[in-house]
């Protein structure tokens, strides 16, 4: 898991405007649980939350009883949305790798020495995106909202693929505090 970073603060405060009594939540590729101890720790909702590394689920889990969330936070080892695939949500978060391959950092830049995996979005940056993206219709409740911050060149490919697939969404794009794109923000109108 790598070291969460300011940017992802933004798509905590926009799930955090969303959400209203005890929604239920999917936090997607979570790595140490900051995103759904967040989340838990400021609202009533109830937050599944999924990542492929064993070792990382065992580090939210441990934060999430630390905090004093972990009634509300079930947290669960696979590959994106693959452990909760039968079940539905009205808000689903995701921070996944989204770093260009080439452009993944090498020492001595001490963000070289995070976990591969928790970095490296394949040649373009979405590869884990393009395979979540098809999986969301299954997963999303009437009025859904969907947050999936991605590197600011590659947002505008990102906004355009879940533009095509979901549709009857509307699809804005949110900034962080650089001022950079950095996140895609995709409601449900209907």
């Amino acid at each position: 898991m790598l070291i969460p970073r300011p940017q992802t603060e933004h798509l905590v405060d926009e799930a955090l405007r969303f959400i209203r009594g005890s929604m239920r939540v999917l936090d997607v590729g979570s790595g140490c649980g900051a995103i759904a101890c967040a989340i838990a720790a400021e609202t009533m909702a109830l937050v599944d939350a999924t990542d492929i590394s064993p070792g990382a689920i065992e580090v939210a889990i441990e934060n999430a009883s630390r905090l004093g969330v972990a009634e509300r936070c079930r947290f669960h080892v696979g590959d994106l949305a693959e452990p909760v695939r039968n079940q539905r949500f009205d808000l689903i978060i995701a921070n996944l790798p989204y770093i260009p391959t080439s452009h993944l950092p090498k020492a001595p830049d001490p963000t070289s020495f995070e976990p591969r995996v928790a970095l490296d979005g394949g040649p373009d940056g979405l590869t884990h995106y393009r395979r979540l993206l098809p999986e969301l219709p299954s997963l999303i409740n009437a009025g859904a909202l969907v947050l999936l911050e991605a590197a600011p060149p590659t947002i505008s490919h990102l906004a355009g693929a879940v533009s095509s697939t979901c549709r009857n969404f509307t699809i804005s794009v949110g900034k962080d505090y650089s001022g950079l794109e950095r996140y895609v923000k995709a409601s449900a109108t209907g």
